[in-house]
């Protein structure tokens, strides 16, 4: 038996030597990228290495079905481990964020982060499947022991692996398809809050304890607070915010996001969701809109962000609950600076009663070089991505300088309360930039919390008090915005660390994060 097996193998070394080079190309990248991350992981890789050596033994067409899957894979897990880290060897919230994502917000990531090594890494797979095309074309093998072994080895391996710990398909790369099917979850959880909010009672209730007239609520996008000189940093970027805070017109909060994603981050900032209870309590809640529409209110939702259908997004879901809606865009690739939307803001007509705004800005969103107009430019030429992206938070700032002297110049004789705010921060650096890092780091979630009030509130007071002693997470703003408007007499404030990553799977402690620029 041994000395057929040996005559065997040597009748074949050439078809031997290249399964085993492709098998070793084929799962070199997934290696690379788990090594340093998970040593389980990595050795589950290496049992699926042996595995397809002995599979090459006894069936090509099997074997070439994994080298083929694997290579796919390789590029999409090879594309995260280069751009955003392989954290866990699990990239089921990657696929969660592209699966609810509509197709021009794909192309527009694929635009703005597919680079040279994204290329290489194609490059590598092609030519890993050139020498796969060339094996099964041109070579053959004569096995008839080695091949019986083969076959019963392989199986051994994989009926093992499924029975000491989860099934195969459980496992990277081969969950893959199985966490897509996963991810189409968001979109039953946005369809059962439609139906949650179509059952609650809708009768205005009559509260004389509000204390404004004209509440207007700017939702920034992608604002790293640490590139704003009302934050301290060095280049003037936020002149107009400046001369408010020189005048003290404006109280500006030492606060962090609760996450690093649009999609999550907008629904706990107003609504009753939080870091460690998302789903349940975004199902099952109004959003601040809402609450300000029962409250009397004529409520706004005006959006330079493009809008998604009814039930699939968490923001479509609760621009929903306004009684007027306004999307400028239809997509960020073909958005037009923010300044499109302040001429639907412009022409509301004067209305004495009491209102709502929610102003949804494109900000800081990549690609940075199409955020801003040549007219409100801090950096003529930028060369860097520091000086692109410091010319968004400039042109931010001429934005919010256009709706602050508009409502303040239109009702001079309103009590008036503007909040500006990003759903979360940017990691900018000549090495990366963007959001959504696994570990994450503290710039994603350092974001501006900056309030107006024309009145004397001494609500603001006590919580600006608050806020030098510890910073505030915003996953209650709604109930902050509530109480600085008399309509709750505690404003819940979240002092918590806690913060996610990605999705709400992945929970972080603010405080033992890094800052990205001191990871370098």
């Amino acid at each position: 038996m041994l000395y057929t097996i040996k005559n065997e193998i040597k009748e074949n070394q050439k078809y031997i030597y290249l399964s085993y080079l492709i098998t070793l190309l084929t799962m070199l990248p997934q290696t690379i990228a788990t090594a340093s991350e998970d040593v389980e992981h990595l050795t589950f890789l290496l049992i699926v290495f042996f595995t397809l050596l002995f599979i090459a033994k006894f069936n090509k067409l099997l074997f070439a079905i994994f080298v083929i899957y694997i290579n796919l894979t390789n590029i999409i897990i090879g594309h995260i481990f280069l751009h955003w880290g392989y954290f866990g060897a699990d990239i089921g919230p990657r696929i969660d964020v592209s699966a609810v994502s509509p197709l021009y917000e794909s192309i527009e990531y694929l635009m703005a982060y597919i680079d040279f090594r994204d290329t290489l890494l194609f490059v590598y797979t092609f030519l890993v499947l050139l020498l796969l095309y060339k094996f099964l074309v041109h070579f053959r093998h004569s096995f008839r022991v080695v091949r019986f072994f083969g076959f019963i080895a392989a199986t051994s391996i994989i009926v093992a692996l499924s029975y000491y710990s989860n099934p195969l398909i459980n496992k990277e790369p081969f969950s893959i398809p199985n966490k897509y099917i996963d991810a189409q979850k968001y979109t039953q959880l946005y369809d059962a809050r439609s139906g949650y909010l179509e059952s609650l009672n809708t009768a205005i209730m009559e509260n004389n304890n509000s204390i404004y007239d004209k509440i207007v609520l700017i939702q920034g996008e992608s604002v790293n607070k640490h590139h704003m000189s009302i934050y301290g940093y060095t280049k003037k970027t936020t002149p107009y915010f400046s001369y408010l805070k020189a005048q003290k017109k404006i109280y500006i909060f030492n606060a962090i996001a609760p996450t690093d994603q649009t999609r999550f981050s907008i629904p706990i900032l107003h609504t009753q969701a939080n870091v460690n209870d998302f789903e349940d309590a975004f199902v099952h809640s109004r959003s601040i809109v809402g609450e300000f529409k029962m409250q009397n209110y004529k409520t706004y939702w005006i959006s330079n962000q493009g809008e998604a259908g009814e039930h699939d997004s968490s923001i479509a879901s609760m621009a929903q609950e306004a009684d007027v809606r306004h999307f400028e865009n239809v997509s960020y690739m073909s958005a037009q600076t923010d300044e499109a939307l302040l001429p639907f803001l412009f022409d509301i007509r004067d209305n004495p009663d009491k209102e709502f705004y929610f102003i949804h800005l494109m900000g800081s969103h990549v690609d940075y070089a199409k955020r801003y107009t040549h007219e409100h430019i801090l950096f003529q030429n930028p060369i860097t991505i520091d000086e692109e992206y410091d010319n968004t938070i400039f042109y931010t700032d001429s934005i919010l300088k256009n709706i602050f002297t508009h409502f303040t110049g239109k009702f001079p004789d309103k009590k008036i309360l503007i909040i500006y705010v990003s759903d979360h921060g940017e990691i900018i650096h000549k090495n990366r930039h963007g959001h959504g890092f696994l570990p994450p780091f503290k710039e994603e979630f350092d974001v501006p919390f900056v309030l107006y009030s024309n009145i004397k509130n001494s609500r603001i007071d006590e919580l600006y008090k608050k806020n030098k002693k510890e910073y505030f997470n915003l996953e209650n703003l709604n109930t902050i915005v509530a109480f600085l408007n008399g309509l709750r007499d505690d404003a819940n404030i979240s002092s918590s660390g806690d913060v996610f990553a990605i999705d709400p799977a992945n929970i972080f402690n603010y405080n033992m994060l890094q800052f990205y620029k001191d990871a370098q």
